[in-house]
């Protein structure tokens, strides 16, 4: 008699594993992928700062804290946060957002170490929930009134990156999101003035003043506004200085030096350079800093151009050489360590 329960049996675990297998993969493959833990995404987007003179990635170095913002499509604010962070060798910082799959445009405001106790930070506009991404603005807190406003102190180093139309893929795990780019905006500046003839300078008779209107940036990380303000400097100290003259003879050099921080430096922004002595009120020098700066551009290959030269560096010095008191040499400047020579028409 033939066996009819052999087959039977067949059919019905053949039917079983068909719903298992429909309940598992309805479950997210819940067996298939145990090791993941779960089986919703796990977003994580990372950071990095190339954009400096080494082209390479000093984030981990540079960077100590982290705002960032998540907009859908529609321009809504999903998501945000802040963290610190311990300011490291590598680069290994991501933040994991929980966010649902998508496309978002995200925004950043980093900072970093300032140089001194008592810097000034940028504020960040829009609050804890910026009703749109161009809420997201930096302004640096001025000092005086108008029109004598004034930027006198050290400034929080300070970062922008955006990054729009990123796709959050609809999938389960650790997911690594392409990173967001910096950009850093703010400068240090050192100012030598030497005397030649080794005779000193008093640093008290010099003032110094940088014209400038980049107190406020947009969420885009450009200067909006017409706000006219100075910065002046946070530190002036004698400084003594092994120089040679014209002819190559090594000499001795006293004089000053000062200290300036300031905002992001624009290319096609003029800002003039200015500095007087206190008891006459003469100017001693008076340049454009941002065209001396370029002077030494060609030196850096991995600048692509103006702005981007100026973006990537973001300490420079600059030497004036003097005689017989206030006289300034214009047949020579160091720049960055360049000994260059200024133009000499249309300029000054």
């Amino acid at each position: 008699m033939q066996n009819i329960r052999q087959p039977f049996t067949r059919t019905c675990l053949l039917a079983l594993a068909a719903i298992m297998l429909t309940i598992t993969a309805a479950s997210c493959r819940k067996m298939l992928y145990e090791y993941e833990g779960d089986c919703d995404p796990r977003y994580r987007v990372h950071f990095r700062y190339t954009r400096n003179i080494l082209n390479t990635d000093a984030f981990g170095s540079q960077v100590s804290r982290v705002s960032l913002y998540l907009f859908d499509r529609q321009g809504n604010l999903v998501y945000r946060t802040t963290r610190q962070r311990a300011l490291t060798a590598d680069n290994d910082f991501y933040i994991e957002v929980d966010v649902e799959p998508g496309v978002y445009d995200m925004l950043t405001w980093c900072e970093g170490e300032p140089l001194t106790d008592d810097p000034v930070s940028f504020l960040i506009g829009g609050g804890e929930n910026p009703a749109s991404i161009d809420e997201l603005t930096a302004t640096l807190p001025l000092e005086g009134r108008e029109p004598d406003l004034y930027s006198g102190r050290d400034i929080t180093r300070l970062y922008h990156g955006i990054a729009t139309g990123v796709d959050f893929p609809d999938t389960f795990g650790d997911i690594d999101i392409a990173p967001i780019d910096l950009t850093r905006d703010t400068n240090h500046l050192t100012l030598q003035i030497l005397n030649t003839d080794g005779s000193t300078i008093d640093p008290s008779n010099l003032s110094v003043e940088l014209e400038a209107e980049n107190s406020c940036l947009n969420y885009l990380n450009l200067p909006v506004g017409e706000r006219k303000f100075v910065y002046t400097p946070w530190s002036q100290k004698p400084v003594n200085a092994d120089i040679a003259d014209e002819s190559g003879r090594a000499g001795a050099g006293n004089g000053v030096q000062f200290e300036i921080t300031t905002g992001r430096l624009i290319a096609d922004m003029p800002q003039r350079l200015t500095i007087r002595r206190v008891d006459t009120g003469g100017t001693v020098i008076e340049i454009p800093l941002i065209e001396y700066l370029l002077l030494v551009r060609s030196e850096y290959e991995v600048a692509t151009s103006n702005q981007d030269y100026l973006d990537r560096y973001d300490d420079y010095s600059m030497v004036f050489f003097m005689q017989g008191g206030y006289n300034w040499i214009k047949s020579r400047i160091l720049i960055n360590g360049w000994r260059r020579v200024p133009p000499q028409d249309g300029i000054l």
